[in-house]
């Protein structure tokens, strides 16, 4: 019995030495945990601010909703936007970006502008805006247009034409959306937009905007017949500019007073550009005989981005006052460039570090091919290029960007990523 007592307090000693010997290596490291405010628990498993990575909640959403991202820290007086962000988790059907003047929020006394983009989710047709200034995408509507695969705005903003699905079957529906102040929002609701219109043409094929962002070119098949329509967004003030036994065409409405009309490309057959005045609706072909063409006009109608495929890639220029062609360094689908507004001899292209094998531009556009991208700029005046952003190295994703779009001030390039249909957005300044 005495053996057993004297085995119990040998082991209660042991236990305090230990216990001694823990809290005398530990209390330096438990003095410099940042103390808990009143209320709160922390969990003593996680680490805290190891090697500077700050332990993050996998159940925890990165985002407020499928769309958005957090606010940027108001008090990070270091904080940069990223020269690469992605603005959408989701698909989007369409996106169109805008500037807009807000007062400074240091002085007030003085005004700075803010570029804008908006967007629509495919899924849902809910309407998404974003920013220049800060990492918050905010939901402006929550009206529900499921299976919407096109949206094209207006300069403002404010009203678009969008293409969606009919339900349970495979009938396109073209609709006039305006955006709308929601009457019945409040501090607490979620949105504070509605979308409001009617429904257009059911014969609406495809959908091309005016420079100016205020009217629309639509082609439309009729009694198996291509007839294009000049008229304001809700189909207002329609007049008819053409009308041909040609169906299978590419629109575009490049410049003022030209929309262009493109055979749809393939590297099976040849391929024309033709160029229609929409003041007195004359109609001229500008060139042709281009296997597997994809094209794109300039701002001020002088050039012409051109891609020719079938088995190789290639992509040249082609001058409308000189009926000239020219090569470029690089090589990439028509498609995936867009023209500057501001220096009409420049354009950004995607390009893609390797073409594999295919058939061109067909493989691409079924999906069996797809690229992974640099972003370049290209001076026509002197043939000069320049290697604007390595996507992959930026975002450490493949990107296949197509749908380029520049906002007003061309600080910004904004596109979609073939691969998963998400919104990017480039800063051109950094």
């Amino acid at each position: 019995m005495q053996k057993v007592f004297i085995a119990s307090i040998s082991i209660v000693i042991l236990i305090l030495i230990g216990a001694g010997v823990y809290w005398y290596v530990n209390k330096d490291i438990v003095s410099q945990l940042p103390a808990t405010t009143e209320g709160e628990t922390r969990d003593p498993f996680v680490p805290l601010n190891r090697n500077g990575i700050t332990a993050e909640n996998p159940n925890t959403p990165t985002n407020q909703n499928e769309n958005t991202e957090p606010t940027t820290p108001s008090n990070n007086a270091s904080f940069k936007m990223p020269k690469l962000r992605q603005l959408s988790n989701t698909p989007v059907a369409g996106m169109y970006a805008s500037t807009t003047k807000i007062r400074d929020l240091n002085f007030s006394s003085t005004t700075i502008e803010k570029t804008i983009v908006r967007f629509v989710d495919r899924g849902t047709g809910h309407i998404y805006e974003a920013n220049d200034s800060d990492l918050n995408i905010e939901k402006l509507s929550n009206t529900t247009l499921p299976k919407i695969y096109e949206a094209f705005w207006n300069k403002n903003l404010t009203a678009m034409v969008v293409r969606y699905l009919k339900d349970n079957t495979d009938m396109i529906t073209n609709f006039y959306a305006e955006v709308r102040s929601n009457p019945n929002s409040t501090a607490s609701s979620t949105t504070s937009f509605e979308v409001k219109g009617k429904y257009l043409s059911p014969n609406i094929n495809q959908v091309a905007v005016s420079p100016e962002g205020n009217r629309i070119f639509t082609w439309n098949i009729e009694n198996d017949s291509g007839v294009g329509y000049l008229s304001s967004f809700d189909e207002k003030g329609k007049t008819k500019i053409i009308d041909t036994p040609l169906t299978q065409m590419n629109i575009d409405w490049p410049a003022t007073s030209t929309v262009t009309l493109t055979t749809r490309g393939s590297g099976f057959s040849l391929g024309y550009m033709y160029a229609i005045n929409t003041k007195n609706a004359s109609t001229r072909k500008l060139f042709g005989g281009i296997r597997g063409i994809s094209a794109k006009m300039s701002r001020d109608g002088k050039n012409v981005i051109y891609s020719t495929g079938g088995n190789n890639l290639t992509l040249g220029l082609f001058n409308t006052n000189k009926s000239e062609f020219t090569e470029v360094m690089f090589n990439t689908i028509a498609d995936k460039c867009v023209w500057s507004s501001i220096r009409t001899n420049e354009a950004y292209c995607a390009v893609p570090n390797e073409t594999p094998a295919g058939v061109y531009p067909d493989d691409w556009y079924k999906g069996k091919i797809l690229f992974t991208d640099k972003i370049w700029h290209l001076d026509t005046t002197t043939g000069e290029v320049h290697l604007l952003a390595n996507l992959l190295d930026l975002s450490n994703k493949l990107i296949d960007a197509t749908e380029l779009v520049l906002d007003p001030k061309e600080n910004y390039l904004y596109f979609i990523n073939k691969r998963d249909l998400t919104l990017w957005a480039l800063d051109l300044n950094q």
